[in-house]
C-alpha cells in the first residue's frame, strides 16, 4: 500500500507527496479537488500508484485509506473507504 501525502491548505491545486511502499522515491502530486467523498489527484507521467493508497491531507492530522476509482492521463480519482 503506498501512502499520498497531500498539503491543500484548504486549496485546490495545492502540492502533496506520493510515498510508495516500495522504496521509491517521493513523487510530487497536486491535489485538485477534494470532497467528503474522495480526492482528484495530478500526478507526473510515468507515476505507478498502486490501487489501493492511503491519503494523508496536512492540517487535518487524518490519514485516510482510498481505493483509485478512475485513471485519465496523469490524473486519478481516489476514493474514500469511509467518507469524511
Amino acid at each position: 500500500m503506498g501512502l499520498v501525502s497531500a498539503r491543500t491548505d484548504g486549496h485546490p491545486g495545492s502540492r502533496g507527496e506520493i510515498i510508495l511502499a516500495s522504496r521509491s522515491p517521493v513523487v510530487e502530486c497536486r491535489v485538485l479537488a477534494l470532497t467528503a467523498t474522495g480526492a482528484t489527484l495530478a500526478v507526473p507521467a510515468g507515476t505507478v500508484v498502486t490501487d489501493a493508497i492511503t491519503l494523508a491531507i496536512a492540517g487535518e492530522f487524518v490519514m485516510r485509506r482510498c481505493r483509485v476509482v478512475w485513471r485519465r492521463h496523469r490524473r486519478l480519482g481516489v476514493a474514500f473507504e469511509l467518507p469524511v
